[in-house]
């Protein structure tokens, strides 16, 4: 007989046994993968203030601009600079808006004569000493001078103090180079030739102090290129990660951590630190789950899920298959996240491409139209030409995305005719407002007039956007071809990417350490310059980057569309 008591405890044993090891790797599983949840969804909280945070100084950068370019126009006026502030959007984290002027020292007397007979015999270019109060800025301490010269207070101040008069004299004449970081900032913002953002600074004025002060700023320039000042907005952080936190989420705690200092408001022990790139400064933001947001990832005593896994071993098989699922359930999840991340992504790009040209052209049009007398004739000539500048901008970006739309489902439509590039040349100079030189003698091709100036504005603008303060267009001509090149003596795209900068939605450059852009530029450009016969390819010398469009000279036939089974229309060819 067989005895099976005997072989009971070898099984019991072996059960057992079964059941101490399932405890035993449960319990350590469970450990290890909290830790790890911990971590993941610290990463996901993250990204999404990133994303928020991104979206808020592109806002605060695209009003920036926009006053850069109405100054550019008008110049500085006091009363004109505080109305058409008031009538952009703005940001509650701003506590103003100035307009910085670019004295050198050889003209100092006169500029501050100037000043004072428009504001009054109290004007002086002054600065706050570490004592206290104010002095007046000795016109021998420096080459170049950054006083004040119109000011716009931000929401935040007249909130503060709503009962005080606030004008636009406000700050008026305070020297922003005399503090050697302000004046680092300011050499890094001209230097980039674009928006910069500033790293953080306390700002200890006469009656108050303010840390974590950072600056938002654009460069003027005249007509010839030369830098007259900087717009600047001037924000708190404190404010900044308030808006942030009550748009993006609940449930975590998060504060942007200075160099070279810890976190004050952020539990350390339970905190992960991430960069933000940003133009000019790459911010450090320490981020870590609330209390109840951490008691909620824990869940249950790691002792209680462990006892459950051991009494579930029996249904190992079933556990198994559910484990699979729900990997393959997030890796579904995670897919979905992607794509909606990217639909974000796209949404707010192309909000951040036309947000700045219309905000212009609204804050002109509401000036015009309010106060058409304050402005002379020359006046509203330059505003009406701005007007028309930016409405091109705006038309081209929407023909971008029409374009970009279109060539995936349908056709786009080239009309031939003889184009002159040097003309195109220019006039697509004149609306991208990129000033370049010339060389060589332009041809004659043989292509839609609008296509070409599509394609060079998109280049003119992707050099303006990220390549060298340098731009240079070249023209040349061979046998059945002309050619037009686009050069900036900027960074060269990375030998890997320079095919990928040509495809939709790619740029060469990583899009959070930018205002970021739409990214089909290239991709458009590229795809028109074939459909009319031509082609458009990247070239790095090692100094410059040239971008070469190159198109017939000569008439050519249009082939019959085989796959539509469709015929072009006669003076154009429809592309697929």
């Amino acid at each position: 007989m067989v005895n099976r008591e005997g072989a009971r405890k070898p099984a019991a044993a072996g059960l057992a046994l079964l059941v101490v090891v399932t405890f035993v790797t449960a319990a350590a599983v469970e450990v290890i993968d909290r830790r790890a949840g911990v971590a993941d969804w610290t990463a996901e909280q993250a990204a999404i203030i990133e994303q928020v945070m991104q979206e808020a100084v592109d806002g605060v950068i695209a009003d920036v601009e926009a006053v850069a370019a109405f100054v550019e126009e008008i110049g500085p006026n006091s009363e004109s600079f505080e109305s058409f502030t008031g009538r952009i959007e703005g940001t509650e984290s701003a506590v103003g808006y100035g307009y910085l002027a670019a004295v050198p020292s050889s003209e100092f007397d006169a500029f501050v004569e100037a000043q004072t007979a428009v504001h009054g015999d109290w004007y002086q270019v002054f600065e706050f000493p570490a004592d206290g109060g104010t002095k007046r800025v000795d016109a021998a301490d420096r080459d170049i001078f950054y006083p004040v010269q119109a000011f716009a207070v931000g929401e935040v101040i007249r909130a503060a103090i709503p009962d005080e008069p606030i004008v636009g004299e406000l700050g008026i004449g305070l020297d922003a180079g005399y503090d050697t970081g302000w004046r680092q900032d300011i050499a890094a913002s001209l230097a980039r030739d674009g928006p910069s953002i500033s790293q953080f600074i306390s700002l200890r004025l006469d009656v108050l102090q303010l840390d974590r002060v950072f600056f938002v700023s654009a460069p003027v320039r005249d007509r010839t290129g030369s830098v007259q000042g900087l717009v600047v907005a001037m924000m708190l952080e404190p404010l900044l990660v308030e808006e942030v936190t009550t748009t993006a989420l609940q449930g975590v705690k998060w504060e942007i951590v200075p160099d070279g200092q810890i976190p004050i408001r952020v539990d350390v022990d339970q905190s992960s630190i991430f960069d933000v790139k940003l133009p000019g400064a790459t911010w450090s933001v320490a981020v870590a789950p609330t209390e109840e947001a951490l008691t909620e990832l824990q869940g249950l005593p790691w002792w209680v899920v462990a006892s459950i896994a051991a009494t579930l071993v029996f249904l190992s098989a079933a556990a198994l298959w559910l484990y699979f699922d729900r990997r393959a359930e997030h890796r579904r999840m995670v897919e979905f996240r992607r794509v909606a991340e990217d639909k974000d992504r796209f949404l707010a790009s192309v909000s951040h491409e036309l947000r700045t040209p219309l905000t212009v052209v609204s804050g002109l049009a509401y000036e015009l139209h309010d106060e058409p007398e304050s402005f002379s004739a020359e006046e509203r000539e330059n505003l009406m030409g701005m007007l028309v500048e930016q409405t091109d901008e705006l038309s081209g970006i929407v023909e971008d995305l029409l374009v970009a739309a279109r060539s995936d489902i349908a056709k786009v439509s080239i009309h031939y005719d003889n184009v002159d590039l040097g003309s195109e040349a220019a006039r697509a100079m004149d609306t991208s407002g990129v000033r370049g030189t010339t060389r060589g003698d332009p041809g004659i091709a043989y292509a839609d007039a609008q296509r070409v100036r599509q394609i060079l504005r998109n280049l003119l603008t992707n050099a303006k956007r990220y390549g060298g303060p340098k731009v240079r267009i070249d023209f040349a001509e061979g046998a059945g071809w002309t050619e037009i090149v686009v050069a900036d003596n900027g960074e060269g795209v990375p030998r890997e990417k320079r095919e990928a900068i040509f495809e939709s939605y790619e740029s060469a450059h990583a899009p959070s350490s930018e205002v970021r852009s739409v990214g089909l530029g290239l991709y458009i450009s590229r795809n028109l310059a074939r459909a009319m016969g031509g082609d458009l390819e990247y070239v790095y010398d090692g100094t410059w980057s040239h971008f070469r469009l190159r198109l017939p000279s000569a008439p050519v036939t249009a082939k019959p569309e085989e796959d539509h089974g469709s015929q072009a229309e006669p003076g154009s060819i429809a592309v697929a």
